[in-house]
């Protein structure tokens, strides 16, 4: 009974290296947040773009060429600098126009290790 109460008294928390593990598993997973944060932002921006651009009805019957341009400004004024004109494609289906913008993002983390994150994103258009 007493050595039992000893060794309660002796285990009583967690040792100064077990305290390093987790605030170093913390900080790295706090620093891979903060990379990664502003990659979703810009795409949230994105998704919206896509949204009012399908939702927008001076754009039915639009061209591609007027599509993609509408959705370039768009990302302009949103402030998206990862979308290249390259990354949209726009394919006629039907009625609708298929606005399909495919692209990756490469992430510097640490040294020579970095975060590469795809996005596949589609809206749709009515067409002429």
């Amino acid at each position: 009974m007493r050595q039992a109460r000893a060794m309660r008294r002796h285990q009583a928390g967690m040792t100064l290296i077990s305290w390093m593990l987790i605030f170093v598993v913390a900080g790295i997973l706090i620093m891979a947040a903060l990379k990664l944060f502003p990659v979703y932002m810009e795409h949230i921006s994105l998704t919206s773009s896509l949204n009012s651009l399908s939702s927008d009805h001076s754009l039915r019957g639009a061209s591609p060429v007027e599509l993609r341009n509408a959705l370039m400004r768009r990302l302009d004024i949103n402030d998206v600098k990862r979308v290249k004109s390259e990354d949209v494609t726009i394919q006629r289906d039907g009625a609708v126009y298929r606005v399909d913008v495919n692209y990756e993002v490469v992430v510097p983390f640490v040294y020579n290790i970095s975060f590469l994150v795809s996005f596949e994103d589609t809206a749709e258009v009515a067409a002429r």
